[in-house]
């Protein structure tokens, strides 16, 4: 049975991180556990910019490295001081601090999220449930929590018209069914629903054959 966590890839929120397959250095600023129980992560790169806006990369927490405290996400040549860089904590900062700090030029460290008092998992990736506000029976197909929130997010999949189409919603939107599909039984490894139960047909009339394309 897959064992489904936050913070399993072994990173936090609000890490710095560096892409390993690119080279890009970024934050983390979500995670996502998925229903096959690989856990990935969504990078903040904030030296890049595109139509006026800092890009994002979703990355495999096995091609990420985590940044040394001086290591620079801007510079890969430039070393960090307490004199070069800055990391406001908490909501209790001067505003003339930071002001001055950015007049400098200091780069920024943001403050790790340790994910405290965040809900917990309440349904887990594979189960069947009733989106309430769409009216449909979905599958969850994955978790999403992003940086300094309190809350989970529940990706669901329908189908229509023999499309996959994803919605995220909370908890509390999703109603738990009776089927849970566990993707590998027993400790078992491969393909998604390789065990001999491509015949069982959820409620919504999906066939496990049409799901394991996820």
């Amino acid at each position: 049975m897959v064992s489904y966590t936050l913070e399993a890839g072994g990173f936090k929120l609000g890490e710095r991180v560096e892409v390993l397959t690119t080279g890009q250095r970024g934050i983390l600023i979500a995670e996502f556990i998925h229903i096959s129980g690989c856990n990935t992560y969504l990078v903040l790169l904030p030296n890049v910019i595109k139509d006026g806006r800092m890009k994002t990369t979703h990355r495999d927490h096995l091609v990420l490295r985590r940044l040394e405290p001086s290591e620079s996400m801007f510079d890969s040549a430039k070393v960090l001081t307490d004199d070069n860089s800055f990391s406001p904590k908490g909501t209790d900062v001067n505003a003339e601090w930071i002001r001055a700090a950015i007049s400098e030029d200091k780069e920024y460290i943001p403050e790790i999220d340790d994910a405290v008092g965040v809900a917990e998992i309440e349904i887990v990736p594979g189960t069947e449930v009733w989106n309430k506000v769409y009216g449909k029976t979905m599958l969850v197909n994955y978790i999403c929590r992003s940086i300094y929130s309190k809350e989970l997010d529940y990706g669901a999949m329908y189908m229509v018209d023999d499309k996959e189409e994803m919605v995220t919603a909370s908890s509390y939107a999703l109603i738990p069914l009776e089927n849970k599909l566990d993707v590998y039984s027993d400790g078992k490894m491969g393909p998604l629903f390789e065990d001999g139960r491509d015949s069982i047909i959820v409620s919504a009339g999906i066939s496990i054959d049409l799901l394991s394309r996820l």
